[in-house]
C-alpha cells in the first residue's frame, strides 16, 4: 500500500512538473491581467493609462521593469509606473498556471 501511494504521489509531482513548466503565461497576459485587476492599460510602450475613481484617466509612464523568464515553472514580473504628479505604482506579479497573482501592489503618493 505504501508503494501504490509513493508511486501515485510521483505521478502526481511529474504531472504537476509539466503542467506548470507548460502554462508559464505570457508578458501579454500580464497587460490583459493588469487592466482587469488595477484598470491599468498599456499598448506596447512605456506609455500607459489608468482609470480613476471619478471614470476620468490618468496618465502613466513605465519608469522600471524586471521580467525574469529563466524560471522553469514559474515567471515574474516586476513594473514600476509613475504619474505626472511624481505617484507611483509598483506593482510585481507572479505567473504560473497560466494566469498571475499580485505579489505587491503600492501606490506611493
Amino acid at each position: 500500500m505504501k508503494k501504490e501511494l509513493t508511486r501515485i504521489g510521483m505521478a502526481f509531482s511529474f504531472i504537476l512538473f509539466v503542467y506548470m513548466s507548460t502554462h508559464r503565461p505570457s508578458e501579454a497576459q500580464f497587460y490583459s491581467w493588469l487592466l482587469n485587476e488595477y484598470n491599468i492599460e498599456c499598448h506596447e510602450s512605456i506609455t500607459c493609462t489608468k482609470m480613476t475613481d471619478d471614470n476620468s484617466y490618468t496618465t502613466l509612464i513605465e519608469t522600471g521593469s524586471n521580467i525574469k523568464k529563466g524560471y522553469l515553472l514559474f515567471n515574474t514580473i516586476g513594473k514600476i509606473y509613475e504619474d505626472e504628479n511624481g505617484s507611483r505604482i509598483i506593482v510585481k506579479a507572479i505567473g504560473m498556471f497560466g494566469r498571475y497573482f499580485t505579489i505587491i501592489i503600492d501606490e506611493q503618493g
